[in-house]
């Protein structure tokens, strides 16, 4: 239950936040506080079973945490950068403890990611309003209830800014902060529940209303990522006596990457272009690396800080301060090992090896595992073409937090069908004393 309104409070509107002194709380950041008291407190019982299991990311994920902080104390000051270190350890870092430990046993993530689904029929439902209605509904609405302005909006309404009109509509946004983080949450979520529920209604139900979301949020960037997310799925389906397939698949990347870097002069632009971006967005993002690249360079430790306030007209093809690269802002922030640190905890929840063919994992869970590590590589190439905050910086605690706890679950199952005399248990006797625990 904790979980299920945890990902209830993520998907409400950021209007709906309120204040304690001058520290804002969103819905999900304080619920986050009260879900990490419940995480402490399992970890602590967890701490004295002798048969708990680390996962590489567990590790990653509180040095992620902790350098979010001491990143922000040290550009920051003391008072405000503890403040706002926290604020984005609880969101990443609390958010993966979260999904990690407090996940039941057989297939407690699937229901889970069913929940998700049926939460994402209803955001999609709801963000479908701003282009039929021509204005930003959910926000319009929750401007008229709580009196939460954001000047951000107001000044690209007033100057029909294409962050929120677009080939003569309204982008779909809906309760998200933002309508590239509403088609990135659609592209995530329906690869992830058409992969794991490939054969039920649910699956092609939410898969068809997140193309729809997509469409709507006039997004390329969640658009491509969908279709390579789409990609991976046939390629796994049609390798499936493949274990190297992956490995293979990372080294042709690697190198058609190291190629463009070594032989074009502007490689993020190449990178975009052959991505599916126009020439106009790929080269404004050259532009953005060109400007913030020194920066980092410059404060490869600690980052500049977490402000907005960074020396973006050193480049003339720049008109504003956003950062369309979540790597690339997130260097700025926390310094190069930040960065390091966050990509490790996503990865380092699949460093256990594949679960796709563990016994002791339903199915379902099988499957769930596969759909996870397609979403995070998903996350982690859309990740040098637009920024995550918000819900989608959330949700990057959450995937690895849920792959990890399915790894756990594989190896203690595992470690289940086999008695104290080392006789094999039934499968079948193991899931059912696992569901009455």
């Amino acid at each position: 239950m904790l979980l299920k309104a945890l990902i209830i409070a993520i998907f409400l509107p950021e209007g709906l936040s309120f204040f304690i002194g001058d520290y804002r709380f969103s819905p999900a950041r304080a619920f986050l506080i009260i879900v990490s008291l419940v995480v402490l407190a399992r970890v602590s019982r967890r701490a004295r079973m002798p048969r708990s299991v680390c996962v590489p990311s567990d590790i990653m994920a509180s040095l992620a945490g902790l350098w979010m902080v001491v990143a922000a104390i040290a550009t920051g000051g003391i008072t405000s950068g503890f403040k706002g270190g926290i604020a984005q350890a609880l969101e990443f870092s609390g958010t993966y403890y979260a999904f990690r430990y407090l996940l039941g046993p057989i297939d407690s993530s699937v229901r889970l990611v069913a929940f998700c689904s049926k939460i994402m029929l209803l955001v999609v439902l709801i963000a479908l309003i701003d282009p039929l209605s021509g204005q930003l509904f959910t926000y319009e609405f929750v401007k008229g209830l709580t009196g939460y302005v954001k000047m951000a909006y107001e000044t690209a309404k007033a100057s029909h800014s294409e962050a929120i009109y677009r080939d003569g509509l309204v982008r779909a946004m809906g309760p998200l902060e933002h309508s590239i983080l509403f088609g990135t949450v659609c592209a995530w979520f329906g690869a992830l529940v058409l992969f794991t529920f490939p054969g039920r209604l649910l699956g092609w139900t939410v898969a068809t209303a997140a193309i729809v979301g997509l469409w709507f949020s006039q997004s390329r960037g969640p658009l491509l990522g969908f279709v390579i997310a789409c990609a991976l799925g046939v390629l796994y389906a049609a390798t499936r006596q493949l274990a190297a397939r992956w490995k293979v698949l990372g080294l042709l990347v690697a190198f058609a990457v190291t190629i463009i870097f070594l032989f074009s002069g502007s490689p993020i632009a190449t990178l975009m272009t052959v991505g599916g971006l126009s020439p106009e967005a790929a080269w404004y993002r050259q532009a953005i690396w060109n400007a913030a690249l020194p920066l980092v360079w410059g404060s490869p430790l600690f980052g500049i800080g977490l402000t907005e306030d960074w020396d973006w007209q050193v480049n003339g093809a720049l008109i504003g301060t956003s950062v369309d690269a979540f790597w690339l802002r997130t260097a700025m922030m926390f310094g190069i090992p930040g960065t390091l640190f966050i990509f490790l905890t996503m990865a380092g929840a699949f460093w256990l090896g594949p679960i796709d063919n563990a016994d002791g994992l339903s199915r379902e869970e099988r499957l769930l595992s596969v759909a996870l590590g397609v979403i995070v590589a998903v996350a982690t190439f859309l990740g040098f073409t637009v920024h995550f905050w918000g819900v989608c910086w959330i949700l990057l605690g959450a995937f690895p937090g849920i792959r990890a706890n399915l790894a756990e679950c594989a190896i203690v199952r595992h470690r289940h069908t086999f008695d104290e005399f080392g006789k094999a248990v039934p499968n079948s006797y193991v899931r059912s004393a696992l569901v009455r625990q």
